[in-house]
């Protein structure tokens, strides 16, 4: 615990080791729904590349949908496009605010939290049954650690009080929106699924790794069973000792592994748009803080303190086990949901929170063309409509030291990874076609699709080394390209990488052929 408070400590002073400060793009950019629009259009992947959320009942993903919501934390004023309007289940987006009431409830004490979940990255799947050499879960991230977090919520809220109901309306009080509603149906559906193959889903197994664990003791359990039961009862199943019974504790871990579970698929199936969840994030990134937009008004909503080891846990952990590479590559930290959301902070803008959705997944369950479009706002030098003027050097001398803001014009990010696959499958022969077409897997009796890209030159070398050469032929237009089947790719479609002879970027891949 004291190296995560002292990692906590450095995180809420900005010290974050191994992001570049600088931006790819130097001049600067009003954040306007031109800027966002173009992300959207710039990042947009091959249709069929990711796949919507699989294995959650009653979930409807409509992967047509595609929002981002960009926040000012000093002003509170969002800058959204798309359809941010749209209403998608949280998942598990629910899981950090599912912690910050954890902790609230433990006495604001985040070290008394983390006697339970640990704040260590996993590199596991976020439905993993592993628990640290410690015994903890790794984090409050992955399935387990979000179950353990609400065994913890379900056993520390005061007798007369509903767990679930605290979780809301901290939700409602973050988001700002006091009409979020649940997905009952969702939430059952996920509740009571058992896949028709096995005995348990996932989920079920995870609580029987806790409970086989001694995740909760006999003290915990009776102050479960006070709330639950009321006094007389309990005292009417205890020993001589003071304990509970044996029965009547199997009966009260039961219980409470129930309870448990379907608060955690309800907070699951609370229904969120990008805007509700760049307040969600807002909040975390300014210590607690939030700031009315219209007004200007400051409320302490959250103690620092726990604010600040909240955002921390969603830097390491919150993308699953590609959250390094999202806090290292991409310079963002935030919290993943298999229904397409993702929300957090833009680590290289001093002041700037983000969500996004796009229900279509890549392996890890992160939406792919989600996390595209984060980095490409990370790459950029981004300045608020609310900072324009300064930067346009209405400020005396401002002029001279900083240069005019403007708008990113159309087109300006270059073709979209859809419009290069369109582009690069036209331009096939159907004898090319059809020969890549035979060359993909079968799997399940059913031979896979593909996409097609061009070589990155960053990376010219992994197609000879990665890639399998399927076949030398020229397109339509008469010129020689070369097809590359890269097989180590895990997304729903199979990739070829079309290597043009006359690019001058690919002479190492020649060569290695």
């Amino acid at each position: 615990m004291a190296a995560d408070l002292l990692h906590i400590r450095n995180v809420s002073e900005g010290a974050r080791k191994g992001i570049s400060p600088s931006a790819v793009y130097r001049k600067p950019y009003v954040v306007d729904a031109a800027l966002l629009g173009e992300v959207i259009r710039s990042r947009a992947s091959p249709v069929g590349k990711g796949r919507p959320v699989q294995g959650i009942p009653g979930t409807n993903p409509r992967t047509e949908k595609r929002a981002i919501s960009v926040m000012d934390t000093r002003t509170g004023k969002i800058v959204s496009v798309g359809d941010m309007h749209h209403r998608f289940s949280q998942q598990s987006m629910s899981k950090p605010v599912a912690m910050a009431l954890a902790i609230q409830l433990m006495g604001g004490q985040p070290e008394r939290y983390g006697r339970y979940v640990g704040m260590q990255a996993s590199a596991l799947p976020y439905n993993d049954a592993t628990l640290a050499p410690d015994g903890r879960p790794f984090n409050s991230s992955v399935n387990i650690g979000a179950l353990a977090t609400w065994m913890l919520i379900e056993i520390h809220t005061p007798p007369g009080s509903d767990p679930f109901d605290g979780f809301l309306e901290m939700m409602k009080s973050l988001t700002r929106n006091p009409g979020l509603t649940v997905n009952e149906a969702m939430a059952i559906g996920e509740f009571d699924f058992c896949p028709p193959d096995q005995a348990q889903s996932c989920n079920r197994r995870l609580l029987a790794t806790l409970d086989a664990s001694g995740f909760v003791d006999d003290d915990s359990l009776t102050t479960y069973a006070m709330r639950k039961h009321g006094k007389a009862v309990v005292d009417a199943n205890s020993t001589r000792a003071g304990g509970l019974t044996p029965e009547f504790s199997v009966s009260c871990r039961r219980a409470l592994s129930e309870d448990a579970f379907l608060s955690y698929c309800r907070a699951c199936a609370v229904m969120v748009n990008t805007e509700d969840m760049a307040n969600v994030a807002a909040v975390f990134r300014s210590g607690g803080l939030q700031v009315d937009a219209i007004h200007g008004t400051r409320k302490q909503i959250l103690p620092a303190l726990v604010a600040d080891y909240v955002r921390c846990s969603n830097d390491i952990s919150g993308s699953y086990e590609e959250s390094e590479a999202q806090f290292r590559k991409n310079a963002f930290g935030g919290k993943t949901g298999v229904d397409g959301g993702i929300f957090g902070s833009l680590y290289r803008h001093a002041n700037l929170v983000v969500a996004t959705h796009h229900a279509d997944l890549n392996p890890a369950g992160n939406s792919g063309e989600g996390q595209k479009w984060i980095s490409t706002l990370n790459k950029l030098n981004l300045v608020l409509p609310s900072a324009r003027r300064a930067t346009l050097g209405m400020a005396s001398g401002l002029m001279r030291a900083r240069p005019t803001a403007g708008q990113l014009p159309s087109h300006a990010l270059g073709p979209s990874p859809r419009e290069v696959d369109t582009t690069l499958q036209s331009e096939m022969t159907p004898e090319t076609r059809r020969v890549l077409t035979n060359a993909m897997p079968v799997i399940d009796g059913v031979r896979r699709d593909f996409y097609a890209k061009a070589p990155d030159i960053r990376k010219a070398k992994d197609v000879a080394i990665d890639g399998t050469h399927v076949l030398s032929a020229r397109d339509i237009h008469g010129r020689m390209k070369r097809y590359y089947h890269m097989s180590r790719d895990r997304h729903a479609l199979e990739k070829i990488v079309v290597v043009d002879e006359m690019s001058g970027s690919v002479n190492v891949a020649r060569e290695r052929d």
